[in-house]
This record gives C-alpha cells, structure tokens and sequence, in this order.
C-alpha cells in the first residue's frame, strides 16, 4: 500500500486467487478509513470470486469508517470479471486513473 498523504493506494497485482486470499486482505486492510482509498487492480492478470470477496469485505468496513473507494481497472481483464459478477452498483469503478482520484477528491454533499 502507498500513502499518498490525502488517500491510500492499494496496488495489487498477478493471479488474485484463493491462494492469494491472505496477502489480498492484509493489503486491503492496511487501507485506513476514513481516508479515501485507491485500489489499484491495473496489473492484475487473473481474478475470481476470491478478490470479490475480499472487495466486498474491505467496501463493507470502508463504509462503517466513512470511506470512499475508487476501483481503477484499466483495461485489464479484471473489469470484465466485476462486471459479470454484478459489481459496477457496488463499487466506482474506472479505467482511468484521474477518473478514480477526481471521485476521491470530490465529498459528495
């Protein structure tokens, strides 16, 4: 995870797989609500239903803490497994990185 002293980048990359599961979540939770957090999924190779949940856990406390997440998914495959599973009404997801940080920036009112 990269501190970018206004929101916390999470930079994952490879197979997000079951045997990843550990490594995924301690890297999401370094992320500390309430400041924004970026995750980072641009190298990312391969997902399944493993970073999903993961995801789902990291919103879930992100939300309890007051936290916004951006998505940034680029034009990897990992867009396409979100979508599919139903995700892009769960999360703010983005191809591009100024899309993501404009959202993080922006307090809703």
């Amino acid at each position: 995870m990269t501190d970018h002293s206004s929101l916390d980048v999470v930079h994952l990359s490879g197979e997000l797989d079951i045997d990843r599961r550990e490594a995924v979540a301690a890297a999401l939770s370094a992320a500390v609500p309430p400041r924004p957090a970026l995750v980072d999924l641009t190298e990312v190779t391969y997902a399944d239903s493993t970073i999903i949940a993961e995801l789902l856990r990291f919103r879930s406390r992100a939300e309890r803490g007051g936290g916004r997440i951006a998505i940034l998914v680029g034009a990897s495959r990992v867009a396409r497994v979100l979508e599919y599973a139903g995700m892009k009404d769960a999360f703010a997801i983005f191809e591009d990185r100024g899309s993501a940080l404009t959202f993080l920036h922006d307090v809703p009112a």
